[in-house]
């Protein structure tokens, strides 16, 4: 049974491991192990007739199999056989520090991947390479080595064996570049995530008198981001104050009642990591730290005696630590195809945060636009749940949460979704927030495409039909939003990178699936435009580049087919 629901086509052992992809057992990879015998780096490189007088001089392995056509849900024999992996292995490897397995920046050759879904763009690279599958070899000749940028140490979750007690940590003194770094967070960070009491937190760093571990953990886990948000992408100074974070940080403090402790992690797990391309060992950190938020009772809504006088403050902050938390859940878990295990379960009933009357603008702004991200979360949230359980949902389906998402969007106040005349971080936040809405819809309709691709020349419905029309629409209007709105800084281009590379897929995977449709010059367009924006976003992503590398080697390999392919014969 396990082998009969194995990834196994031509170059089967190399597809397995390089995809451990259960979506691509969804769409319908034929069983057959042709070379049973044979090392995969002799047969990569072998044409499609050198490979057949194989099979005649050889046979195929007496145990082949036909594997069934499978639509709906993932087989647990394939996974535990291929989900093998080690993030960890790239700080001792030659793999540049930007790649990651879920994102496949390292070009699908890396054997060794986590488990992921139908959402994951290994999906979409796997249904490209099953059509094509020279379009590997074509990548594999024509794979350079990305720059490397300084490796990211294993750290762990350990403190270091020179730890000093909490009475000899050093306190942090207020600082002009510290301040700027503080300054950076709170403009372009706590707008979206404002789980941190900005007074507060100023406040303590002024005086510079706290040396416990869990305030030293958190401030400078907030430079390290102030670093990030202030600088190019070029610039490597947030590694330290990361490095120094974590040596406040160990694993028995998962068992700590310090607000701090958890900020600390939530900034680690839901911002830091996926930054450095960590999305693994982020997604892990945030589950522990869900595990520490209810422990904390962040989830059960504060009863009425909690909620006076001075209570009143501590209760929105547990509000937004924990809305904050499930917000960077649903975004950084949002292309995995991978369960959110009950952020919306009927035992949370906290209530969203209520925007604070006497505060700035600003600060207003920030709980405004979290009050709304909450509400995308939840919509978003249902449908990664049931992805993950059936990747090709049905039209009704797809059709209901397509209508739930636009009357989200729809529904905005003005103040979210007018860009005219908004501040930096406002705009920031608001674009950002756009752009996972596009994304989503865009990988609620994805799977019809991925279908189409795996199987071409096959008749479809006019709901699917319509489903992958829409489905390269919305990436259209993804790019085209994008180049008009993203801003040069590294909280902006970071975003605009990572959405920009989710939405390349659609217009390639279109050029795979049917070179010769009337489309073929606006799709070509549409992927020379997010190439011209990996090159100007270079120095505010840290995977521009490497993103321009993988979507333009996809490209020209495939423009190439196409070129070959309307030459007359």
């Amino acid at each position: 049974m396990v082998d009969s629901l194995a990834i196994d086509v031509t170059i089967a052992d190399h597809e397995r491991r390089a995809f451990t992809l259960n979506p691509l057992d969804v769409l319908c990879f034929p069983n057959v192990r042709l070379f049973p015998n044979r090392n995969i780096s002799d047969l990569v490189s072998l044409s499609d007739q050198e490979l057949r007088d194989l099979v005649l001089t050889t046979g195929p392995s007496p145990n082949s199999v036909a594997a069934p056509c499978r639509s709906d849900n993932t087989p647990n024999s394939s996974i535990t056989q291929n989900s093998h992996w080690d993030e960890n292995r790239r700080e001792r490897d030659t793999q540049p520090t930007e790649a990651d397995d879920v994102n496949a920046l390292s070009l699908p050759l890396d054997r060794q991947a986590s488990y992921l879904g139908i959402s994951s763009i290994r999906a979409a690279l796997g249904a490209i390479l099953q059509t094509r599958p020279q379009l590997r070899a074509s990548l594999a000749s024509r794979r350079e080595t990305c720059d490397e940028v300084p490796p990211v140490g294993d750290d762990g979750m350990q403190r270091s064996q020179e730890d000093q007690s909490l009475t000899e940590n050093p306190c942090i003194k207020w600082s002009r570049k510290g301040q700027a770094l503080v300054d950076a967070y709170f403009k372009r960070i706590h707008i979206m995530t404002p789980m941190l009491d900005e007074t507060s937190f100023r406040t303590t760093y002024l005086c510079g008198q706290r040396h416990d571990s869990p305030w030293l953990a958190l401030l400078n886990m907030v430079l390290a981001m102030g670093s990030i948000a202030a600088n190019k992408s070029s610039d490597r100074n947030h590694y330290k104050y990361y490095t120094t974070a974590m040596r406040h940080l160990d694993l028995s403090d998962f068992g700590s009642s310090r607000i701090e402790t958890l900020q600390a992690l939530t900034i680690v797990g839901g911002h830091y990591l996926h930054y450095i391309n960590r999305p693994n060992r982020g997604n892990a950190i945030l589950g522990a730290a869900f595990r520490m938020a209810s422990a904390l009772g962040f989830h059960r809504e504060p009863s009425e005696q909690d909620k006076q006088g001075d209570q009143l403050q501590v209760a929105e902050l547990r509000r937004r630590i924990w809305w904050c938390l499930v917000c960077v859940d649903t975004s950084g878990s949002m292309t995995l195809g991978r369960p959110s295990f009950g952020r919306f379960c009927p035992s949370i009933d906290i209530q969203p945060p209520k925007p604070d009357t006497e505060a700035e603008s600003e600060i207003d702004m920030g709980t405004i636009l979290l009050a709304e991200n909450i509400r995308f979360c939840r919509i978003a949230t249902e449908i990664q749940d049931k992805l993950t359980v059936t990747p090709f949902l049905k039209p009704a389906d797809r059709d209901r949460f397509d209508g739930m998402l636009m009357s989200w969007f729809d529904s905005l106040p003005s103040l979210v979704s007018d860009d005219q005349g908004s501040d930096e971080p406002v705009h920031l936040a608001r674009c950002t927030m756009r752009w996972q809405y596009w994304n989503l819809r865009m990988l609620l309709f994805r799977p019809a495409l991925l279908d189409a691709v795996s199987k071409p020349g096959m008749h479809y419905e006019s709901a699917d039909q319509n489903a992958i029309e829409k489905c390269q629409q919305i990436s259209k209007t993804a790019v085209e939003d994008i180049a008009r709105s993203w801003v040069r800084n590294q909280m902006s281009g970071w975003n605009a990178v990572w959405h920009l590379y989710q939405a390349a897929m659609i217009p390639l995977l279109s050029l795979v699936w049917q070179p010769q449709n009337l489309s073929v010059p606006e799709w070509k367009s549409q992927i020379e435009l997010v190439l011209e924006l990996f090159e100007s976003m270079r120095d505010w992503s840290l995977t521009a580049r490497c993103s321009k590398r993988v979507v333009s080697q996809i490209y020209e390999t495939i423009s190439y087919k196409l070129y070959n392919f309307m030459i007359p014969r």
